[in-house]
This record gives C-alpha cells, structure tokens and sequence, in this order.
C-alpha cells in the first residue's frame, strides 16, 4: 500500500473507536429502561376492586354530556320528601326543607360484577357522574340555583342511578290572609330541567301512588295535603315540549298565641263598648271607658301592621273587625256626651210633645225604662194638681191670656205649664232612651260583624 493512504485509514480507526465508545453506554440504558418496564407493576397501597372498578368506570367519563345517545330519551323518576315548611307573611316566601328522590339510567355506568370481584353497587360522588338539571322554576332565591346538598349517588351493575339529596326550596306563595290567624294557604313547588327538552329528558313519578311522606313537627303550620302533577309545556321560543312536575301544599296555620292574643282582646272592646250604654247618662265616667277603648282598638291596629304584610287584596277580617269597633266606639264617645249633656244641662225647655208620648208610652216599656217613666208621669201629675189648687186659690178656673189663643193646642200649653224640675226629669228620660236604643242598635251590629269575620 502507498504511504500516502496511511494517515486516511488511520482518521477512520480514530472516528470508529469513538463512535464505540459513544454509543456503547446509551445502548445498556436502553436495554436497562427495557429491562424495568417489563417488571411488574405495583402500586404503594392496596388496590380494591372499588377502586378498579372506578378506575375503569370513570377514566374517560364526562359528567357533562347526557349519558345516553342523543335520539335516546333519559327518564328521571321524581319524588319529593318534605321534612319541615316556614312561610314569612311579610315576604309572602315559602321555605320547604325536602328529600328529593332522582332515580335514571346511565348507559356509560354499566359493569359486569363478574370481572370485579363480585361487586355489584357502587357510591359515587355527586360531582363525579352526570346529573339531571332539575331546578325549581318558581324559586325566589334570585340566581342561586343549587337546591341540593352534596350527598353521593348509588349507581348499580345495570347503570341505575339512585341520588337523594337534602334540598331547600324558596318560594313566593300568594297568600290569602282573608281569614288569618285562622288561615289556610296553598302554595306550589314546580320542578323541571331548565336546558333539557322533553325528548331529552322525561320527568315521572314513581309507579306507586303512595300518598308522599309529610313533614315533622311544625310549631306553627300543619301539611295538611300534598296534591302533586305532571305538566307538559310549550314556549314561544322552541317547538318542543318541556316537562315539569308541580307539587301542591296545602298549609294550616295551627298556633294558639295567635287565639290567645286575637280573640280575648276583640271580646273586651265589645263588653266595653257596650258597657258604657249602661253606665248611668250623668256619668263622666262614660267619656272615659270610650276613650281607652279606642286606644286599646289603636294599638291592636298598629300590631296587625306589623305582623301582616300590606296586600292589595284580602285584608284580613279580623282587622275589619277592629278597624269598624274603632268606628262604632268614636260614635259612642258622641253619643256619651251627648247624653250627658241632656242629663246634665239645666234644659228649661221641656221635651217635644210627640217624643214625650212615645217615651211614656210603648216605646219606655220596650226599653226598660218603666221606672223612670212612673217617676215623670207622677211628677206631672204632681205638678198638674199644684197649678189646680193654684188657680182655685186665685179663683181662676180656666186659662186666660196669652195662652187662651187658639193657636195654642193642648200639647203646646202643656208644655209652657211644665216647670223646670218637670222638663229635666223628661230630658233625663230621653237621654236614658237613647243609651238603651243606642245599645240594641250596637248589639246587632256586632252579631252582624261576628258573622261576617267568621264566614
């Protein structure tokens, strides 16, 4: 070989030799990766078959997406447990505290219990699987619209679902307080998925038609009924049809401090109203009874504000009932110092002929006034025999003067003979007369406004 090529196979050995010396420590890591990824797996914990099986159940799981094929329908089974129900009158809102019961089929949650070990239930948690979005369509909570607690499902080997949650609902209730604190109220819960259509998503009730269970102990409502429907709606936005279930609470306000605060006080401003036509017509004291009645009647109308919200419509009877005691009790405080006044004053001008017949006449036996009626006709007849023996002591037999004009009628001279002492005694009477006339009249009006308050 020429000398010349010697330094040419001489470079070649050199690159030979370090590409050998290169390569050589990458080719034993690559046999020694090799060699750890065929051993063996194992986990640092004991793996159980719950755990597999949640592995494999949920490892490529959407919760967001419907678990069912699009032209498929997914059926929810709905039932509502009430455990406790408040309403707040002022704000005309209901809150219910339920059990709601959702029952459905997901086909991406179907196992054969077989290849785990037996296992054929399983809890998952709520924000793991997809859920229907069923919301309270009336809700008064604005934009909150999470009414159910976080509490796991139970999904089983044929992909059924069971989800029980604890959920608070609130409502606006249109109350009628026509007959409050003895009032009844209705008011409705209207459940239905807000994105999902009828075709998507189909709402029904369990196969048994067992009555729903009723609520616990309420300290001032009682659930009296639970009535409980499906209804299928159409909008103007959409040509499908999009179910909801409505359920119907029939509420009983049952709470005896409102009977003890309500119906005592309404039958003492009755006794006390009528009690002051029965005080005698020249006592002061009349003033006085009428006066707090209508204070006490005031101060129960300011309570009713309080504890009533201010409607429209339906205004309680029993603030009717108040409200026209404190009318019929303004009247009577007139009437008392009317009657006063005629009782009192020193009136020198007797009584009109026509009213002083009847007040001696029938009318005084009707109102119990014989006694006072007695007293005036024998007054009279007293005063009758004093002028007699008067004018025969003067030797005058007969009435002369200005009283023998013949415009003058019998009644009119009876009433210029009449004294002073005479003609109070008859305004006493009429004033007696009033009180009594004033009573019945305030009797039958209170039977008429019990009626009315009761109906």
């Amino acid at each position: 070989m020429p000398e010349t090529s010697r330094p040419g196979s001489f470079r070649i050995a050199i690159l030979v030799l370090c590409g050998l010396t290169i390569f050589a420590p990458l080719q034993q890591c690559t046999d020694a990766k090799l060699t750890v990824t065929d051993m063996p797996v194992r986990p640092i914990w004991n793996e159980t078959w719950t755990d597999h099986l949640k592995r494999d159940l949920l490892l490529n799981y959407d919760k967001f997406a419907r678990p069912a094929q699009h032209h498929n329908t997914t059926t929810v089974t709905i039932d509502l447990t009430i455990r406790h129900v408040a309403i707040e009158e002022l704000k005309s809102m209901m809150t219910v505290h339920a059990w709601v019961k959702m029952f459905w089929i997901d086909e991406k949650l179907k196992w054969d219990p077989a290849n785990y070990g037996g296992l054929a239930q399983l809890h998952l948690g709520d924000h793991e699987v997809w859920q229907p979005d069923i919301v309270l369509y009336n809700s008064a909570a604005g934009s909150t619209v999470d009414h159910y607690g976080n509490t796991h499902c139970i999904a089983t080997q044929d992909g059924s679902i069971l989800w029980v949650p604890p959920s608070q609902f609130m409502v606006f209730c249109d109350m009628d307080l026509r007959f409050w604190p003895f009032d009844t109220q209705v008011c409705s819960l209207r459940l239905g998925s807000w994105t999902f259509n009828g075709e998507q998503i189909d709402l029904q009730f369990p196969e048994t038609e067992d009555r729903p269970d009723l609520m616990l102990h309420n300290s001032e409502w009682i659930l009296k009924d639970v009535t409980r429907e499906r209804n299928v709606a159409y909008y103007p936005c959409c040509p499908e049809a999009y179910i909801d279930v409505t359920y119907n609470l029939t509420l009983k306000r049952e709470s005896p401090n409102y009977v003890a605060v309500v119906v005592p006080p309404a039958t003492a401003i009755v006794l006390l109203t009528l009690i002051t036509f029965w005080l005698p017509v020249n006592c002061e004291e009349k003033v006085t009874v009428a006066a707090c009645t209508s204070v006490l009647i005031t101060l129960f109308l300011i309570y009713f504000n309080q504890k009533v919200p201010s409607v429209a419509y339906n205004t309680p009877l029993i603030v009717h009932f108040y409200s026209y005691s404190l009318y019929l009790v303004s009247i009577s405080l007139i009437i008392s110092v009317t009657v006063i006044n005629m009782s009192k004053s020193n009136n020198r001008r007797p009584l009109p002929w026509r009213v002083k017949q009847f007040l001696v006449g029938w009318l005084g036996k009707v109102l119990w006034l014989d006694d006072v009626v007695q007293l005036v006709k024998a007054q009279r007849a007293n005063v009758g025999e004093e002028m007699r023996e008067s004018h025969t002591a003067d030797g005058n037999h007969s009435i002369s003067g200005p009283l023998s004009n013949s415009n003058f009628d019998d009644g009119d001279r009876q009433n210029i003979l009449t004294p002073p002492k005479s003609s109070q005694l008859e305004w006493t009477l009429a004033a007696m007369a009033v009180d009594r006339i004033a009573f019945i009249l305030y009797c039958l009006i209170f039977i008429i406004l019990a009626i009315r308050c009761s109906i």
